[in-house]
Protein backbone atom coordinates (compact mmCIF):
# COMPACT_ATOMS: atom_id res chain seq x y z
CA UNK A 1 0.00 0.00 0.00
CA UNK A 2 1.18 3.45 -1.03
CA UNK A 3 0.67 5.54 1.83
CA UNK A 4 -0.28 9.59 1.01
CA UNK A 5 2.98 10.67 3.07
CA UNK A 6 5.55 8.03 4.49
CA UNK A 7 8.44 9.31 6.63
CA UNK A 8 11.52 6.57 6.81
CA UNK A 9 14.47 6.92 9.37
CA UNK A 10 14.69 10.59 9.23
CA UNK A 11 17.26 12.49 10.51
CA UNK A 12 18.14 16.21 10.65
CA UNK A 13 21.12 18.05 11.90
CA UNK A 14 21.63 21.23 12.80
CA UNK A 15 24.95 23.16 12.68
CA UNK A 16 25.84 25.92 15.18
CA UNK A 17 28.60 27.69 16.99
CA UNK A 18 28.64 25.14 19.54
CA UNK A 19 28.57 22.05 17.19
CA UNK A 20 26.46 19.42 15.02
CA UNK A 21 23.30 18.62 16.86
CA UNK A 22 20.17 16.36 15.63
CA UNK A 23 17.08 18.00 16.31
CA UNK A 24 15.28 14.32 14.68
CA UNK A 25 16.25 10.94 14.90
CA UNK A 26 15.31 7.93 12.68
CA UNK A 27 11.76 9.17 12.33
CA UNK A 28 9.46 6.90 10.99
CA UNK A 29 5.63 7.31 10.57
CA UNK A 30 3.27 7.54 7.51
CA UNK A 31 -0.07 9.49 6.80
CA UNK A 32 -3.32 8.00 4.79
CA UNK A 33 -5.36 9.78 3.03
CA UNK A 34 -8.04 11.63 5.05
CA UNK A 35 -6.67 10.57 8.33
CA UNK A 36 -6.14 13.49 10.63
CA UNK A 37 -2.73 13.38 12.78
CA UNK A 38 -1.39 15.05 15.90
CA UNK A 39 2.01 16.02 16.21
CA UNK A 40 2.24 16.30 20.25
CA UNK A 41 5.22 17.69 21.97
CA UNK A 42 6.91 20.50 24.01
CA UNK A 43 8.73 23.06 22.37
CA UNK A 44 12.36 21.55 21.41
CA UNK A 45 10.98 18.14 20.65
CA UNK A 46 11.27 18.35 17.15
CA UNK A 47 7.78 18.84 16.09
CA UNK A 48 8.27 21.90 14.11
CA UNK A 49 11.00 21.00 12.33
CA UNK A 50 9.42 17.43 11.48
CA UNK A 51 6.86 19.83 9.55
CA UNK A 52 8.90 22.09 7.71
CA UNK A 53 11.43 18.90 6.78
CA UNK A 54 7.91 17.50 4.68
CA UNK A 55 8.06 20.19 3.07
CA UNK A 56 11.69 20.79 2.28
CA UNK A 57 11.60 24.17 4.36
CA UNK A 58 14.45 23.60 6.80
CA UNK A 59 16.55 26.70 7.16
CA UNK A 60 20.71 27.09 5.92
CA UNK A 61 22.16 25.51 8.60
CA UNK A 62 20.47 22.26 8.97
CA UNK A 63 20.73 19.06 7.30
CA UNK A 64 19.19 15.87 5.75
CA UNK A 65 20.95 13.49 7.25
CA UNK A 66 19.53 9.77 6.65
CA UNK A 67 15.85 8.53 5.58
CA UNK A 68 13.73 9.50 2.84
CA UNK A 69 10.39 11.52 2.85
CA UNK A 70 7.49 9.89 0.34
CA UNK A 71 4.61 11.82 -1.07
CA UNK A 72 2.68 9.95 -3.07
CA UNK A 73 5.81 7.29 -3.79
CA UNK A 74 7.79 10.59 -4.69
CA UNK A 75 10.87 11.04 -2.20
CA UNK A 76 10.93 15.30 -1.33
CA UNK A 77 14.42 14.74 0.25
CA UNK A 78 15.84 14.31 -3.01
CA UNK A 79 13.46 16.68 -4.94
CA UNK A 80 14.76 19.32 -7.26
CA UNK A 81 13.48 23.08 -7.17
CA UNK A 82 11.02 22.03 -9.79
CA UNK A 83 9.40 19.39 -8.22
CA UNK A 84 9.41 21.17 -5.02
CA UNK A 85 7.44 24.08 -6.77
CA UNK A 86 5.00 21.61 -7.71
CA UNK A 87 4.38 20.22 -4.59
CA UNK A 88 4.68 23.06 -2.34
CA UNK A 89 1.04 24.96 -1.90
CA UNK A 90 -0.78 22.86 -4.32
CA UNK A 91 -0.25 19.28 -3.21
CA UNK A 92 1.26 20.05 0.52
CA UNK A 93 0.20 23.06 1.73
CA UNK A 94 1.61 24.51 5.51
CA UNK A 95 -0.07 27.45 8.08
CA UNK A 96 2.72 28.63 10.32
CA UNK A 97 1.88 29.79 13.69
CA UNK A 98 2.59 33.31 13.42
CA UNK A 99 0.35 34.87 10.44
CA UNK A 100 2.33 38.05 11.27
CA UNK A 101 5.24 37.61 10.24
CA UNK A 102 4.36 34.69 7.57
CA UNK A 103 2.68 37.35 5.45
CA UNK A 104 4.35 40.07 3.45
CA UNK A 105 3.59 43.44 5.11
CA UNK A 106 3.93 45.12 1.52
CA UNK A 107 1.29 43.46 -0.25
CA UNK A 108 -2.55 43.81 0.41
CA UNK A 109 -3.67 40.19 1.49
CA UNK A 110 -5.69 40.01 -1.43
CA UNK A 111 -2.84 40.32 -3.82
CA UNK A 112 -0.87 37.67 -1.38
CA UNK A 113 -3.81 34.79 -1.87
CA UNK A 114 -3.96 35.38 -5.72
CA UNK A 115 -0.22 35.27 -6.17
CA UNK A 116 -0.68 31.84 -4.40
CA UNK A 117 -3.34 31.19 -7.15
CA UNK A 118 -1.02 32.20 -10.01
CA UNK A 119 1.58 30.43 -8.79
CA UNK A 120 -0.03 26.98 -9.78
CA UNK A 121 -2.23 28.48 -12.67
CA UNK A 122 0.37 30.91 -14.35
CA UNK A 123 -2.93 31.08 -17.61
CA UNK A 124 -5.56 31.48 -15.04
CA UNK A 125 -7.51 35.13 -15.70
CA UNK A 126 -7.00 37.86 -13.69
CA UNK A 127 -10.77 38.06 -12.87
CA UNK A 128 -11.15 34.32 -12.50
CA UNK A 129 -8.80 35.08 -9.88
CA UNK A 130 -10.18 37.58 -8.45
CA UNK A 131 -13.40 35.47 -8.16
CA UNK A 132 -11.13 32.54 -6.17
CA UNK A 133 -9.46 35.06 -3.77
CA UNK A 134 -12.98 36.36 -3.02
CA UNK A 135 -14.28 32.85 -2.39
CA UNK A 136 -11.92 31.94 -0.71
CA UNK A 137 -11.89 34.94 1.72
CA UNK A 138 -15.79 34.28 2.17
CA UNK A 139 -15.24 30.55 3.17
CA UNK A 140 -12.40 31.04 6.22
CA UNK A 141 -14.98 33.18 7.23
CA UNK A 142 -13.42 36.54 6.59
CA UNK A 143 -16.35 39.54 6.59
CA UNK A 144 -17.22 41.46 3.24
CA UNK A 145 -14.47 39.75 1.14
CA UNK A 146 -14.70 42.99 -0.93
CA UNK A 147 -13.07 45.27 1.44
CA UNK A 148 -10.92 42.71 3.57
CA UNK A 149 -8.64 42.19 -0.04
CA UNK A 150 -7.54 45.48 0.02
CA UNK A 151 -6.57 45.30 3.45
CA UNK A 152 -2.36 45.11 4.38
CA UNK A 153 -1.48 42.16 7.30
CA UNK A 154 -0.95 44.77 10.02
CA UNK A 155 -4.70 46.29 9.46
CA UNK A 156 -6.27 42.76 10.33
CA UNK A 157 -6.50 40.73 14.20
CA UNK A 158 -4.63 38.33 14.90
CA UNK A 159 -7.91 35.62 14.15
CA UNK A 160 -8.35 37.27 11.01
CA UNK A 161 -4.34 37.12 10.03
CA UNK A 162 -4.77 33.34 10.69
CA UNK A 163 -7.56 33.04 8.20
CA UNK A 164 -5.72 34.67 5.57
CA UNK A 165 -3.07 32.06 6.27
CA UNK A 166 -5.77 29.33 5.43
CA UNK A 167 -6.77 31.14 2.73
CA UNK A 168 -3.60 30.89 1.00
CA UNK A 169 -3.23 27.75 2.06
CA UNK A 170 -6.14 26.35 0.85
CA UNK A 171 -6.52 28.20 -2.28
CA UNK A 172 -5.60 25.30 -4.59
CA UNK A 173 -7.30 22.84 -2.58
CA UNK A 174 -4.03 20.97 -1.45
CA UNK A 175 -4.44 17.04 -0.26
CA UNK A 176 -2.16 17.78 3.06
CA UNK A 177 -2.78 20.85 5.24
CA UNK A 178 0.06 21.31 7.28
CA UNK A 179 -1.17 23.39 10.82
CA UNK A 180 1.19 24.07 12.31
CA UNK A 181 0.27 25.36 15.99
CA UNK A 182 -2.46 27.19 14.42
CA UNK A 183 -3.76 28.83 17.71
CA UNK A 184 -1.28 29.59 19.88
CA UNK A 185 -0.68 33.51 19.25
CA UNK A 186 -4.92 33.22 19.80
CA UNK A 187 -7.43 34.00 22.46
CA UNK A 188 -9.77 31.24 24.00
CA UNK A 189 -12.34 32.35 21.85
CA UNK A 190 -10.49 32.96 18.33
CA UNK A 191 -8.86 29.65 18.75
CA UNK A 192 -12.47 27.81 19.30
CA UNK A 193 -13.16 29.58 16.01
CA UNK A 194 -9.98 28.39 14.31
CA UNK A 195 -10.19 24.92 15.27
CA UNK A 196 -14.17 24.81 14.11
CA UNK A 197 -12.84 26.57 10.83
CA UNK A 198 -10.25 24.06 10.22
CA UNK A 199 -13.29 21.19 10.81
CA UNK A 200 -15.25 22.59 8.22
CA UNK A 201 -11.45 23.04 5.80
CA UNK A 202 -10.89 19.57 6.08
CA UNK A 203 -14.44 18.40 5.30
CA UNK A 204 -15.28 20.62 2.56
CA UNK A 205 -11.73 20.25 0.98
CA UNK A 206 -11.33 16.34 1.51
CA UNK A 207 -8.23 17.59 3.49
CA UNK A 208 -5.79 15.29 5.05
CA UNK A 209 -4.48 16.96 8.12
CA UNK A 210 -1.08 16.85 9.97
CA UNK A 211 -1.46 19.33 12.94
CA UNK A 212 1.61 20.07 14.74
CA UNK A 213 0.86 21.10 18.49
CA UNK A 214 1.64 21.13 22.10
CA UNK A 215 -1.42 21.07 22.97
CA UNK A 216 -3.52 17.75 23.84
CA UNK A 217 -6.57 19.44 24.19
CA UNK A 218 -6.88 20.95 20.97
CA UNK A 219 -5.55 17.53 19.59
CA UNK A 220 -8.61 16.34 20.99
CA UNK A 221 -10.56 18.14 19.27
CA UNK A 222 -9.35 17.79 15.99
CA UNK A 223 -7.48 14.40 14.92
CA UNK A 224 -8.02 11.00 15.52
CA UNK A 225 -5.08 9.44 15.80
CA UNK A 226 -1.72 11.43 17.84
CA UNK A 227 2.04 10.80 18.10
CA UNK A 228 3.74 11.95 20.82
CA UNK A 229 7.56 13.81 20.34
CA UNK A 230 10.19 13.86 23.14
CA UNK A 231 14.04 15.36 22.87
CA UNK A 232 13.56 14.28 18.52
CA UNK A 233 12.04 10.77 18.86
CA UNK A 234 9.17 9.79 18.71
CA UNK A 235 8.29 7.97 22.18
CA UNK A 236 4.63 7.07 21.82
CA UNK A 237 1.96 6.51 18.80
CA UNK A 238 -1.64 5.44 18.39
CA UNK A 239 -5.56 6.43 18.31
CA UNK A 240 -6.33 9.67 19.98
CA UNK A 241 -9.39 7.43 21.69
CA UNK A 242 -6.74 4.97 23.12
CA UNK A 243 -4.02 7.42 23.80
CA UNK A 244 -6.22 9.76 25.78
CA UNK A 245 -7.91 6.72 27.77
CA UNK A 246 -4.34 4.70 28.45
CA UNK A 247 -0.73 6.27 27.30
CA UNK A 248 1.77 4.22 27.79
CA UNK A 249 4.89 6.38 27.57
CA UNK A 250 4.95 8.18 31.26
CA UNK A 251 5.48 11.91 29.46
CA UNK A 252 2.47 10.92 27.35
CA UNK A 253 0.69 10.92 30.82
CA UNK A 254 2.36 14.13 32.03
CA UNK A 255 1.32 15.93 29.00
CA UNK A 256 -1.83 14.82 29.85
CA UNK A 257 -2.16 16.05 33.64
CA UNK A 258 -1.22 18.78 32.78
CA UNK A 259 -4.29 19.81 30.65
CA UNK A 260 -7.01 22.20 32.55
CA UNK A 261 -9.41 20.64 34.18
CA UNK A 262 -13.12 21.46 32.10
CA UNK A 263 -14.98 22.32 35.73
CA UNK A 264 -12.46 24.35 36.69
CA UNK A 265 -12.93 26.31 32.87
CA UNK A 266 -16.47 26.31 33.45
CA UNK A 267 -16.15 27.61 36.87
CA UNK A 268 -13.62 30.14 36.52
CA UNK A 269 -11.62 28.99 38.78
CA UNK A 270 -7.75 27.94 39.21
CA UNK A 271 -6.70 24.83 37.41
CA UNK A 272 -5.32 21.76 39.22
CA UNK A 273 -2.33 21.44 36.81
CA UNK A 274 0.80 19.03 37.38
CA UNK A 275 3.84 20.69 35.88
CA UNK A 276 6.84 18.24 34.04
CA UNK A 277 9.85 18.87 36.37
CA UNK A 278 13.34 20.11 34.46
CA UNK A 279 13.14 20.56 30.90
CA UNK A 280 14.60 19.52 27.57
CA UNK A 281 18.25 18.70 27.37
CA UNK A 282 19.76 21.18 24.36
CA UNK A 283 20.42 17.78 22.62
CA UNK A 284 21.21 14.68 22.74
CA UNK A 285 23.65 13.67 20.78
CA UNK A 286 26.27 12.14 23.32
CA UNK A 287 23.05 10.91 25.85
CA UNK A 288 22.88 7.04 27.10
CA UNK A 289 19.55 5.65 28.24
CA UNK A 290 16.39 7.04 28.08
CA UNK A 291 15.72 10.73 26.93
CA UNK A 292 12.99 11.02 29.37
CA UNK A 293 14.97 9.44 32.29
CA UNK A 294 15.57 12.85 33.96
CA UNK A 295 12.07 14.40 34.59
CA UNK A 296 10.70 10.71 34.51
CA UNK A 297 8.24 9.44 37.94
CA UNK A 298 9.07 5.87 36.99
CA UNK A 299 12.79 5.70 36.18
CA UNK A 300 15.02 2.84 37.34
CA UNK A 301 18.39 2.09 36.76
CA UNK A 302 17.64 0.48 33.69
CA UNK A 303 16.27 3.51 31.89
CA UNK A 304 19.72 5.18 32.56
CA UNK A 305 21.59 2.45 31.10
CA UNK A 306 20.29 2.03 27.67
CA UNK A 307 17.44 3.74 25.67
CA UNK A 308 14.34 1.87 24.34
CA UNK A 309 12.98 0.69 21.37
CA UNK A 310 9.89 1.77 19.87
CA UNK A 311 7.92 -1.45 20.58
CA UNK A 312 4.42 -2.14 20.21
CA UNK A 313 2.70 -3.49 23.55
CA UNK A 314 -0.86 -3.60 21.87
CA UNK A 315 -1.88 -3.54 18.23
CA UNK A 316 -1.19 -0.28 16.58
CA UNK A 317 -0.17 1.69 20.10
CA UNK A 318 3.89 1.82 20.69
CA UNK A 319 5.77 3.05 23.04
CA UNK A 320 9.56 4.18 23.97
CA UNK A 321 9.72 2.77 27.15
CA UNK A 322 11.05 0.12 28.99
CA UNK A 323 8.36 0.37 31.92
CA UNK A 324 4.82 1.34 29.71
CA UNK A 325 2.35 2.07 31.86
CA UNK A 326 0.29 -0.91 30.62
Amino acid sequence: MVHLLEVNNLTVSYASAEGIHKALDTISFFIDKGESIGLVGESGSGKTTLGISMVKLLPSNAKYDTGRILYNGRDIVSANDRELRQIRGRDISIVFQDPLSSLDPLFTVGYQISEAVKAHNPDIKKNDRETRVLSMLGDVGLPEPEKIKDLYPHELSGGMRQRVMLAIALVNHPLLLIADEPTTALDVTIQAQIIDLIKYAKAHYDLTLLLITHDLGIAAELVDRIIVMYAGVIVEQGGAEEIFSKPYHPYTRALLMAIPELEDIAANAPSRLSAIPGNVRSHYDDYRGCRFYDRCAYRTKECRDREPDLTEYTKDHPARCIHPLL
